[in-house]
């Protein structure tokens, strides 16, 4: 989902968003080299604001900590809840962090909007969709935890609004950024698994995933259910292995929790697709397993 861009001049802080935003970002092997050399020759850090200080902005957090300030300024934390927010920009106090309760707020700021290079939403999965119209709108390198949005119209406005902006947009299936998956995928785009030219030659693909233990129940009332929230991350890979989309899908599921339950959803879940190639995969989910 995002475009590779191809401006006439970049500052170092915007080549290594490009070239974040294009997938070089390995922790080691060949491509990797480019993007360490971009760290090291980086005159100031890409500066941040995150949206979402809940379970997925907890993570970012752990991230941007790990690696330092040198790399990312957190310049600005958003939460509904302001209390929390003042609390988290207090621990990065040395780095000028502010607090406030949205983005709007943020981006009416034009001193504070000023300082912000790229944003991180992490907030609930309901409100990803009109947090990346504003911040795309603003021509900000934008990541979002997925889904964009539930509505596959709604997805595509955004990723035009994304292409028209040229600013990097990255949607957070983190699993294509781990190097033992893109190195699978590069053998595959080589042939290693086929005789026949032109042809990907997977046959069979399984994916097994777990959420255990539970995420807390206010996560789940916001998240999108068990295919939008786990599934998807499954369905991703086997499109980003192979480069297919299925001709047919069969699923059957069973509640356990009846927390869950209560949500109108569904906490196991067995998915079989089938692809126009033949290849055939299943996907078992499960949050109690």
């Amino acid at each position: 989902l995002s475009e590779r861009m191809e401006p006439e001049r970049l500052s170092n802080r915007e080549a290594l968003l490009e070239r974040i935003s294009s997938g070089c970002h390995e922790l080691d092997g060949p491509k990797a080299v480019g993007v360490s050399a971009s760290l090291a020759q980086l005159d100031s850090p890409v500066r941040i604001c995150l949206v979402g200080l809940g379970r997925a902005g907890a993570f970012h957090m752990q991230s941007l900590r790990f690696v330092g300030a040198r790399v990312a300024q957190l310049v600005c934390v958003v939460d509904t809840n302001l209390e929390l927010a003042r609390r988290t920009a207090t621990e990065f106090a040395a780095s000028d962090c502010v607090a406030r309760a949205t983005l709007e707020e943020v981006m009416a700021d034009v001193a504070l909007a000023g300082r912000v290079d790229a944003i991180i939403i992490a907030s609930t999965t309901d409100t990803h969709y009109g947090l990346c119209k504003l911040a795309l709108s603003a021509s900000k390198a934008t990541f979002t935890e997925k889904p964009i949005s539930h509505h596959a119209d709604e997805v595509d406005e955004v990723i035009c609004l994304a292409k028209a902006a040229r600013v990097p947009f990255l949607v957070g299936y983190q699993r294509r950024c781990d190097r033992n998956f893109r190195a699978l995928r590069d053998l595959i785009a080589d042939g290693a698994l086929s005789s026949e030219p032109g042809r990907h030659g997977v046959r069979v693909i399984k994916c097994t995933s777990r959420d255990n233990p539970r995420p807390p129940e206010e996560y789940l009332r916001t998240s999108g259910g068990i295919f939008h929230d786990m599934l998807s991350h499954d369905f991703d890979m086997i499109h980003f292995l192979t480069g297919e989309i299925p001709d047919e899908v069969f699923t059957v599921g069973h509640c356990y929790d009846p927390a869950i339950a209560a949500l109108d959803d569904v906490d196991t879940v067995v998915v079989t697709l089938r692809y126009a190639s033949g290849l055939l995969a299943t996907v078992d989910s499960s949050r109690v397993a």
